[in-house]
């Protein structure tokens, strides 16, 4: 079979997952934001700056919230915003273990606080933790790397109005506007402390499992618990099931890829995972998930200074996202029990209600 015949039927494949009008332009954008920085190292060869511009290009994407061209920029850079403080935190708090703990853990509290209010919240939260992690346990960010995560952001952007005008209208913005997300954080007090409470300890302990087995990723373990838990349980429980086996097949696939040693190869499979990542994403979550880690296992590999590393960090990622998957069922464990304590405290300590 040629390669063009390979092609086609891949891609036929993928429209049988359930393409549509939406999901292929939703894949097409995708395809071109996340491949931006990979065609860049074929020019200038793989750099460190690599890890950071992809982060900001897939945080971006999630932003993305349609909208009039500078709203839409403002929407879509929130992420990589929380992504460059924490990072700049992380650094700050590099070498010093405990400093790097309480960040993560305080980033931790915020998520669980803000998880059922406005989604730009929790992906500015979740992603703060995850940079803290990353800049302060994995590897600490130079002037250049911060470059990348504010140019991928302009590149995304661009790539998302460049859709929008072969449409030839801006797509509608998708989420509630900004002066909702006062009101999206009332409602009852005592689920939300104790759900934010179970994230923090779930992340301590999953950092500190992280550490105590030698991981080169610690940061993988802190943002599996953030993508997994959720105050509604079963849920949590199901997404964090469909994690690991999606990150399983994406491992399994990374290593058979990798041991054939061909670049050619490594490129085509990277692009086709992005592009059926979000049809596949509807289909069911573990292979949206199988899609997205075979696709950052890929990308590790051509960063990576060999071999051995690669392998190493290729099985690490499945170590890294059982252990934060378990750290969230330990906290959906602690959520619950918290809730019966903290419940009552919060309603006592409410004031009483005006009579009209």
């Amino acid at each position: 079979m040629s390669a063009r015949e390979t092609i086609r039927s891949a891609l036929g494949g993928a429209m049988r997952l359930g393409f549509d009008r939406e999901t292929m332009e939703r894949s097409i954008r995708f395809t071109l934001t996340v491949m931006a920085p990979i065609v860049v190292t074929l020019v200038t060869g793989p750099e460190n700056w690599l890890v950071y511009a992809m982060v900001s290009a897939i945080v971006a994407f999630a932003g993305d919230a349609g909208g009039p061209p500078l709203a839409r920029f403002g929407w879509m850079a929130i992420g990589p915003l929380a992504l460059s403080a924490g990072l700049a935190l992380g650094a700050l708090a590099a070498g010093h273990l405990g400093f790097v703990f309480a960040l993560s853990m305080g980033a931790g509290l915020a998520y669980g606080l803000v998880e059922t209010a406005h989604p730009h919240l929790l992906l500015a939260t979740r992603f703060f933790a995850f940079g803290v992690v990353l800049a302060g346990l994995v590897s600490a960010p130079v002037p250049v790397d911060y470059l990348a995560v504010l140019v991928m952001l302009v590149i995304s952007w661009l790539i998302s109005l460049a859709g929008d005008l072969h449409d030839g209208q801006w797509h509608p913005l998708s989420v509630p506007p900004a002066a909702s997300i006062g009101l999206s954080l009332k409602g009852p007090a005592g689920p939300r402390i104790a759900f934010a409470i179970a994230v923090m300890l779930s992340i301590g302990a999953a950092l500190l499992a992280a550490q105590l087995l030698g991981s080169l990723r610690p940061s993988w373990t802190c943002l599996t618990v953030l993508l997994v838990m959720r105050s509604e349980v079963v849920s949590s429980l199901r997404l964090a099931v469909e994690r690991v086996i999606g990150t399983l097949g994406g491992v399994v696939v990374a290593v058979l890829i990798a041991d054939l040693g061909n670049h050619r190869l490594t490129l085509f499979a990277m692009a086709l995972a992005a592009f059926v990542r979000w049809p596949a994403q509807q289909f069911h979550n573990a292979l949206g998930v199988f899609c997205l880690t075979l696709f950052v296992l890929l990308m590790v590999e051509i960063v990576s200074p060999d071999r051995q590393t690669t392998a190493l960090l290729l099985h690490e990622r499945l170590t890294d996202t059982v252990i934060g998957a378990i750290a969230a069922g330990l906290g959906l464990l602690a959520f619950n029990r918290l809730q019966r304590w903290i419940g009552p405290i919060a309603q006592r300590s409410r004031p009483p209600r005006q009579e009209a």
